[in-house]
């Protein structure tokens, strides 16, 4: 899971340099074939490079030209290169962004709002448009009534297990000790060979579908299994969180028929039916879902898709992820009773969603959505 500590520094470091960002934002290319795109990341740029293929082979790409250069999302907070970027007119057309920060960056003026461009190149209406899309991953890029990104591949979280650690456990551990576990059997930044639940230190853990690939790399013969996150009472109805990724145009983005084209090809079924597989995670674009376009072994992860959200899509999300991170482990460490920490992150983040007056998270968000599935 995706480390978002910090995040408090970087919301602000955002706030201020994103500043007069606008005066500075970069006029469209004259060459409004070229496309200028910040990808997933040198280790999976096989994935880029394929969808790239696939559009250049259509109508909509012949005669375009895509640049792409490994600059992804970080997902935390530190949005120093893309803030640099767009001050200094060379932001990039497209950008793959975690939808974590969505609602941050496009509240402090990073991101271009897509409802223009939905209405003048698809001639629909934005709401029909995006209903395409798994509708928390769309929810996560709303920002007062505007999408600001398209979404790309989704997760849910489950519980990985150890049967063997299972059956053998029977002893108390004192939370006290997690963090003196962690940094012996699992230290930050460990390659993926040793985590503690290969080398059998640990039972259980909440992970998502990436994982599958490091199991059968990494331990094929350990017996583990996923099971659904455990719920209050038996008959509750099942949930999980969802993450994941998505295309933006930063401010500044030449937001050019190119652009926009090969944002959609790549946010769409033919995209998304060519890298999800490979990265072991789940498709937002439906019609991608019901085709069953992803690893055979993220199954029971899709079945946890209608019981879904993301993270509530909030302008100040990443400080109370943050808050909320510090409350948990002192209440469990018992350092801080359930009230102390209450307060201190209703101190920590209410002032700052208070330069948001009036922000309403989308209507939608939370609702159960039925999903189909070959």
């Amino acid at each position: 899971m995706i480390d978002r500590r910090h995040l408090l520094q970087g919301t602000g470091l955002a706030a201020v340099a994103a500043l007069g960002g606008g005066a500075c934002a970069r006029t469209p290319d004259s060459d409004a074939s070229t496309v200028r795109y910040w990808g997933m990341g040198a280790a999976v740029k096989d994935k880029d490079e394929a969808v790239k293929a696939a559009f250049l082979a259509t109508d909509a790409g012949r005669g375009v030209e895509i640049h792409i250069d490994q600059v992804p999302s970080s997902g935390a907070a530190d949005m120093s290169q893309i803030i640099t970027a767009v001050r200094g007119g060379t932001a990039p057309d497209l950008w793959w962004m975690d939808r974590f920060n969505a609602v941050l960056n496009a509240s402090i003026g990073l991101l271009e709002p897509l409802d223009d461009l939905i209405e003048e190149y698809e001639g629909v209406s934005v709401e029909e448009f995006t209903s395409q899309w798994l509708q928390f991953a769309i929810d996560e890029l709303t920002y007062e009534g505007s999408v600001y990104g398209l979404p790309t591949s989704t997760d849910a979280r489950g519980l990985l297990c150890n049967q063997d650690v299972l059956q053998g456990a029977g002893e108390e551990f004192p939370f006290s000790r997690v963090d003196a576990f962690y940094a012996t059997y699992q230290p930050p930044n460990a390659p993926p060979s040793r985590i503690a639940l290969f080398s059998q230190r640990l039972a259980i853990t909440a992970t998502g579908p990436w994982q599958n690939s490091g199991n059968r790399k990494y331990a094929p013969d350990l017996p583990l299994t996923w099971t659904w996150l455990p719920v209050a009472e038996e008959g509750d109805p099942t949930y999980t969180w969802s993450g994941g990724f998505s295309l933006v145009m930063p401010k500044g983005s030449s937001m050019s028929k190119a652009a926009w084209d090969f944002m959609t090809f790549h946010t769409g079924l033919d995209g998304q039916r060519s890298y999800v597989p490979e990265l072991g995670s789940l498709p937002t674009h439906l019609h991608a879902i019901e085709e069953k376009a992803y690893d055979p072994t993220a199954e029971l992860f899709r079945q946890m898709l209608p019981g879904s959200t993301s993270r509530p899509p909030l302008p100040v999300g990443s400080v109370a992820s943050d808050a909320m991170d510090r409350a948990k482990t002192s209440v469990a460490l018992g350092s801080k009773t359930v009230q102390q920490v209450l307060e201190e992150t209703q101190a920590m983040v209410v002032p700052k969603m208070d330069l948001f007056p009036g922000f309403r998270m989308p209507e939608t968000y939370g609702e159960r959505q039925e999903i189909e599935a070959a």
